[in-house]
C-alpha cells in the first residue's frame, strides 16, 4: 500500500489490494498453523482449551475464505478499471488464470481444514490434506513461479511457508497456555514446542536465504528497488521476531517453569507483541508481491 502510493500514478484499488493480500496471508496461513498445532499438541490441551482451539481454526478458515474472495473480487474491479466487480468474462478469465488456480486450491484447503473441528476419527487426516492445499496455493503463483528452476523454487516456498504457518498459528494457543493457573504443564508444553520450533527456524532461514538468492542474486537488486526495500523491511521485522522468540525461550519460559509470580502473564504479553510483528511481516510480504524485482527479465520464463 505504501509502495503503491509512492508511485507517480498511484492507484487506490491497488493499495487496498495490498492490505487485503496481507489479511488473507495472515488468516489462511494462521488457520493452517492452528491446525498444525492442534494435530501435534491438541492431545495435551485441557478440554476447554481444545474446544477454543477448534473454534479458532474454523473462524480463521472462514475469515481466510472471505478475504481471499474479496481479494479476487477486487482483482476483477482493477482489471475492469474500476468499472465493475461483476463482469462475467473477466471473472472467467481470472478464475482460469494462475490466480484462480491458487484461489481454488486455497479455498479447498480451508474447507478441508475445518474437519479438525469435528469429532470424526479421520478429521485430523482430512485437515492435513487441507493444510497442504493451503500452503501449496502460494506456490501456484507469484514471483517464484516466474523464474528457473521452478520445481526447486516451489519446494522452497512450500518448506518456508509451512514453517511460517506453524509458527504464527501456534502463537494464539501458546498465549492461552501461558495463562494457565498451573505453570508446570504449561512450561513443559511450551518448552517442547520451542525445541521443535528451533529446527523450524533453521529451515526457515535457510529456505528464505535460498529464495532471495534465486530471485535477487545481485545486491543492487535488493538495495535499488521497491521490492528490495520491502525485502529489507521484512528481514528487519523477522530479525526482531527471532530476537523476541529467543527471549521467550531463554528468559520467560524458564521463569514460567520455576513458577515465578506473573511469569505466565509476562510471556503471554510478549507473545502478543510477537503476533503484532507477524502482522507487520505479512504487510511487508504483501508490499513485495505488489512490485517486481528489477533488471532480471532475462531470467523470466517465456
Amino acid at each position: 500500500m505504501i509502495v503503491e502510493f509512492l508511485q507517480p500514478d498511484a492507484s487506490v484499488l491497488d493499495g487496498v489490494t495490498v492490505l487485503l493480500r496481507a489479511g488473507y496471508y495472515a488468516a489462511t496461513l494462521g488457520a493452517a498453523g492452528l491446525g498444525m498445532f492442534g494435530i501435534g499438541f491438541g492431545h495435551r490441551l485441557a478440554p476447554a482449551e481444545l474446544v477454543r482451539l477448534k473454534r479458532w481454526v474454523v473462524t480463521a478458515a472462514l475469515l481466510g475464505l472471505a478475504l481471499s474472495l474479496a481479494a479476487l473480487a477486487l482483482r476483477v474491479l482493477v482489471l475492469t478499471a474500476g468499472a465493475s466487480m461483476i463482469d462475467g468474462p473477466v471473472w472467467t478469465a481470472v478464475l482460469r488464470s494462475r490466480i484462480g488456480d491458487a484461489f481454488w486450491l486455497r479455498a479447498g484447503g480451508l474447507v478441508l481444514l475445518t474437519a479438525f473441528a469435528t469429532s470424526w476419527r479421520v478429521g485430523p487426516a482430512i485437515a492435513v490434506v487441507g493444510i497442504v492445499g493451503i500452503v501449496a496455493s502460494y506456490a501456484a503463483m507469484g514471483h517464484s513461479m516466474l523464474f528457473r528452476p521452478r520445481q526447486e523454487l516451489a519446494a522452497l516456498v512450500l518448506v518456508h511457508l509451512t514453517i511460517v504457518a506453524f509458527w504464527i498459528g501456534s502463537l494464539p494457543p501458546l498465549m492461552m497456555i501461558a495463562r494457565r493457573v498451573a505453570p508446570g504443564p504449561a512450561a513443559a508444553l511450551i518448552g517442547d514446542w520451542s525445541r521443535l520450533a528451533l529446527w523450524g527456524v533453521l529451515a526457515l532461514i535457510g529456505s528464505g536465504a535460498l529464495l532471495i538468492w534465486h530471485l535477487a542474486p545481485q545486491l543492487d537488486l535488493v538495495t535499488g528497488s521497491w521490492w528490495g526495500y520491502g525485502l529489507l523491511a521484512k528481514i528487519a521485522l523477522v530479525s526482531l521476531l527471532l530476537g523476541l522468540a529467543a527471549w521467550h525461550k531463554l528468559g520467560l519460559t524458564p521463569a514460567l517453569a520455576r513458577g515465578e509470580a506473573g511469569a505466565g502473564e509476562r510471556l503471554a504479553r510478549s507473545i502478543g507483541w510477537e503476533m503484532l510483528l507477524v502482522l507487520l511481516i505479512f504487510w511487508a510480504a504483501a508490499e513485495m508481491v505488489s512490485v517486481h524485482p528489477i533488471d532480471i527479465g532475462h531470467r523470466i520464463q517465456s
